[in-house]
């Protein structure tokens, strides 16, 4: 492209310079150089824009693709540890309302979920600076939403009801031999602990479901996508 230009421009210095043209001529020589010269800039600029598009839009594929695989394995890790903080719910609320003299038979049931989720490919995505090459706004803010604030949420709470499952976990290794677990669960320390702790459980299943549901309106919004 440059030594297009810089050849219309030499024709240009030419035809100005040329004795053997009328002045008219020399300006009908001068437009029409230009006019090629401002063409070739002009369709040049076009074809890299229209390349870099292309590429653009093949990386969004590409990404949507595999972020679509990630979030189907998230979804399976989720589901499990939705589960287990079910299991571990039903358990304290058991506890919870266990009365003294009940002849059922007591289980501290801990179980601490950790989230380690697939986001290599959207943090990698995302400090490239190309998540904004994604055309649906819609389907870009329920990506940003999910892995900024979803998952986000869902860790702190996580972090906080793994905590408290451990402090109650120490409070039950510390007893005193001779201390029943009917006599452990009578102390107001403990049924302070299962009652802080119920409703951060309550919050904890809810997030999780929310996370995977939107995980699941992302797949089905990267599926229509993909089928446009």
């Amino acid at each position: 492209m440059q030594d297009e230009i810089t050849k219309h421009t030499k024709k240009i210095y030419d035809a100005v310079k040329s004795s053997n043209h009328s002045a008219g001529d020399k300006v009908k020589e001068v437009i029409i150089e230009i006019f090629i010269i401002v063409f070739a800039v002009t369709l040049s600029i076009w074809l890299h824009s229209w390349s870099e598009k292309r590429h653009d839009e093949k990386e969004v594929t590409e990404f949507l693709k595999g972020l679509k695989n990630d979030l189907n394995k998230d979804k399976v890790i989720l589901e499990e540890n939705k589960k287990t903080i079910s299991r571990v719910d039903s358990n304290f609320k058991v506890l919870l309302k266990y009365d003294k003299g009940e002849k059922d038979k007591l289980n501290l049931e801990i179980d601490i979920p950790v989230t380690r989720l697939n986001i290599g490919r959207y943090e990698g995505f995302k400090s490239s600076g190309k998540i904004g090459n994604i055309e649906n706004e819609s389907l870009k803010q329920n990506i940003l939403t999910f892995y900024e604030q979803a998952l986000s949420n869902l860790s702190y709470n996580e972090n906080f009801v793994n905590s408290w499952q451990l402090k109650i976990l120490d409070f039950e290794i510390d007893r005193n031999e001779k201390q029943s677990m009917e006599d452990l669960l009578s102390t107001n320390k403990m049924k302070s602990l299962l009652r802080i702790g119920g409703h951060n459980l309550e919050i904890s299943i809810e997030m999780y479901a929310d996370a995977i549901k939107q995980a699941d309106k992302i797949i089905a919004q990267i599926d229509k996508e993909m089928a446009d």
